[in-house]
């Protein structure tokens, strides 16, 4: 990306005050005493367990972006390093306290492969099912201090836990600072894509939103599963009913949004692309349209064996995702074309 438009862009984002603000001065020394007077207050164990990961002269973060060749104008996803931050201890052991309450939510997904095993099982649908995804906004920016943190005291049911909790990601929340260029900013509203508690802080937040919208919606879904911002539902009341579910849930709360994406065939969620036939679920691979099979060169200085695996992992990938042989076969014959300029005979 041409490094005038690079810095544009992220002077573009850095300039929204709804979610940061220049900082006069180095606040380092201020947040260290900061951090020191709460860890004086927690067990000993958790104290030491903090100090441990906290660098002893810790420095803002590192903003960046992450360019989405995918979408029209190349905008950036934000991202702060947390390397070195006066955060990094803290938000490192909140990462370890939240996972089981992000992990056990209803609709939590893992990943790919749990998706698949979560929706094998499903037939018999009526013939006018739908299949929806849902994406939600620049989820980690959008996520308001006070709604967060309320969130973890709706899920994490043990109140000394959830206190704990809440003071330790108030602090993480807060105190997120970072340099671009010659200026030092504050995040002071949502999360940073980089700190190490984000993504389960993130999906306590929409458990907490999702299960508080659909237990009190008239119409629910047949099934509906998210990986982070992303929303799968299988939807069976019709497409009007499903236009308002979406509606009321982008309704819901001020500053979350929701795209809707929707087919009595087939939609693209994750690295799969799901079919409805006869009643059942099918999903073959997805392949972003920017996709150039771009892996690891073979004439990389790497042992054997790694040029050698990524073969093999995708093989194995593919084989997972596809239902259908025949299906699969194909795209690895596509696979095998890109990579080696030749088809490689399929068993």
């Amino acid at each position: 990306m041409d490094k005038q438009n690079y810095i544009q862009e992220a002077e573009r984002q850095l300039s929204n005050t709804t979610f940061y603000k220049i900082l006069p001065a180095d606040p380092t020394e201020q947040y260290k005493r900061e951090l020191n007077k709460i860890l004086k207050t927690l067990p000993v164990d958790i104290q030491e367990c903090i100090h441990t990961d906290t660098p002893q002269e810790p420095r803002p973060g590192k903003f960046y972006l992450l360019p989405k060749i995918h979408k029209l104008g190349n905008t950036g996803r934000p991202i702060v390093s947390g390397r070195d931050t006066i955060t990094v201890g803290v938000s490192g052991y909140m990462d370890s306290i939240l996972r089981p309450y992000a992990t056990s939510t209803p609709s939590y997904l893992r990943d790919t492969t749990d998706f698949l095993r979560k929706i094998q099982s499903i037939d018999n649908l009526p013939d006018d099912t739908i299949l929806a995804t849902m994406d939600v906004e620049a989820l980690y920016t959008n996520i308001p201090h006070a709604d967060g943190l309320q969130a973890l005291q709706n899920i994490i049911l043990d109140k000394t836990t959830a206190h704990l909790a809440t003071e330790l990601c108030h602090f993480v929340l807060t105190h997120n600072y970072f340099e671009f260029g010659d200026n030092l900013y504050l995040q002071i509203n949502g999360t940073a894509m980089g700190t190490r508690m984000a993504p389960q802080y993130a999906n306590i937040f929409m458990a907490d939103l999702e299960q508080r919208f659909l237990s009190s919606h008239p119409l629910e879904p047949l099934l509906y599963l998210r990986f982070l911002d992303d929303i799968f539902i299988i939807w069976t009341h019709g497409k009007e009913a499903l236009e308002r579910f979406h509606q009321d849930f982008n309704n819901f709360h001020p500053t979350i949004n929701l795209s809707l994406d929707h087919s009595t065939q087939q939609v693209h969620f994750l690295d799969t692309t799901v079919q409805l036939h006869n009643g059942r679920i099918n999903t073959t691979l997805y392949r972003k349209p920017t996709d150039r099979y771009s892996y690891l060169h073979a004439s990389s200085y790497h042992p054997k064996h790694t040029t050698r695996s990524i073969v093999y992992s995708q093989a194995l990938r593919y084989n997972r995702i596809c239902s259908n042989a025949l299906d699969r076969d194909s795209h690895l014959k596509r696979f095998t074309t890109s990579i080696f300029g030749t088809t490689v005979p399929t068993k």
